[in-house]
């Protein structure tokens, strides 16, 4: 019989013959790279279809890293540094477990917090898996993540069909596929439950929202980073039924807010009370044109620097195109953006606003055509 992942409060480890696979390992394990003979992994890794497993997801990484990752660090460190500083912590309430873009474009933050429909998931364990199950599993944690390492972005009705049947399911066994491709030291990792008062309880529980907490340290002797992920509709109506998320962001001060392939939710109604909430608790927010429409943020006063190119929305959300923002872009009010991003992820058609509130300024480099 099969026998679940337990994960505690200060270390994660799996039940198996009294031998602890650290997280970091197990990591590793899921993202195709190479471990040490001690671990207790290892001997899963010589078999033609693991060795096959991790090829294809060192070409998916290496595209990846190449196309977006090493792009997204350095226009980071050229661009977005010298006018807003080191950012320390992201609110990426859209992010579902789009983790990695997060960790491109703000590699120096300590708190990264992210939220979707997408569950936590399950990590079973793989020494407990029969092959054809462990190979099928890993198979399909691949295929959840090609999306987002090829295209810049998730669908979440796919990622759900995706991984329904898989022993690695939800965002935490992708999550830790993306600690492992940047070489992150893995410490912990948590299940919780988020209360309607804000506080978070360790462990599963009905009487809540699911959460999960890792981590992690970016580079050897690093001060320690935490990844927040919470299950969360964020409409109108859900937030007033679950208000502990609003809660608990409170509590953080101030973040840096991040918003990319967001399905144009914030241009709605709908979602007014998550917009407003960005707008008055962000120090910054980075976004795409799937974020907060450019005449909220000129009707709150923010200032706006443009990045890349803006042409229409996809099909699909066509009805949320933006004039306004198409005729900053045709005044060559923007700056060049290196790598694709959101949902028109070519290289050359990618849209990146830097929205910094009216009590601030940026700290160099100052915007144009805003």
């Amino acid at each position: 019989m099969k026998r679940p992942l337990f994960i505690l409060a200060s270390h994660l480890l799996l039940a198996v013959s009294a031998c602890a696979i650290s997280p970091t390992e197990l990591g590793a394990f899921l993202a195709g790279r190479a471990l040490p003979a001690s671990s207790p992994l290892a001997p899963l890794q010589a078999s033609p279809e693991y060795q096959e497993h991790a090829r294809q997801y060192a070409a998916l990484w290496f595209r990846y890293d190449d196309r977006y990752f090493a792009a997204m660090r350095a226009w980071s460190a050229a661009e977005l540094v010298p006018r807003i500083g080191e950012v320390s912590q992201v609110n990426y309430l859209f992010g579902g477990p789009d983790l990695i873009s997060a960790l491109g474009l703000f590699p120096s933050a300590r708190l990264y917090v992210l939220g979707g429909l997408e569950p936590v998931g399950r990590l079973d364990n793989p020494l407990e898996l029969p092959p054809e199950q462990l190979y099928a599993s890993l198979a399909m944690l691949r295929k959840s993540t090609e999306v987002i390492l090829s295209f810049s972005h998730f669908i979440t009705k796919d990622m759900k069909s995706d991984l329904a049947s898989s022993s690695f399911q939800g965002v935490f066994p992708i999550m830790l596929a993306f600690l492992s491709f940047t070489d992150a030291r893995i410490d912990s990792a948590e299940r919780l439950t988020l209360r309607n008062d804000g506080l978070l309880h360790p462990g599963e529980s009905n009487s809540g929202q699911a959460a999960l907490r890792i981590v992690f340290r970016p580079l050897p002797g690093a001060p320690p980073a935490e990844i927040y992920y919470f299950q969360a509709n964020v409409a109108n109506d859900a937030l007033k039924s679950h208000a502990g998320l609003l809660e608990w962001l409170k509590r953080r001060g101030p973040l840096t807010g991040y918003l990319k392939a967001a399905s144009y939710l914030l241009h709605e109604e709908s979602f007014s009370r998550i917009r407003d909430f960005l707008l008055s608790h962000s120090n910054a927010i980075l976004q795409d044109d799937s974020g907060i429409p450019l005449s909220v943020f000129r009707q709150h006063g923010w200032q706006v620097m443009y990045f890349g190119n803006y042409t229409t929305p996809l099909d699909i959300f066509k009805k949320y195109d933006q004039p306004l923002l198409r005729a900053v872009y045709e005044e060559g009010a923007a700056f060049p953006l290196p790598f694709g991003f959101g949902y028109r992820w070519q290289k050359g058609e990618s849209t990146l606003l830097l929205a910094i509130p009216p009590d601030q300024a940026p700290r160099a480099i100052p915007a144009t055509g805003t």
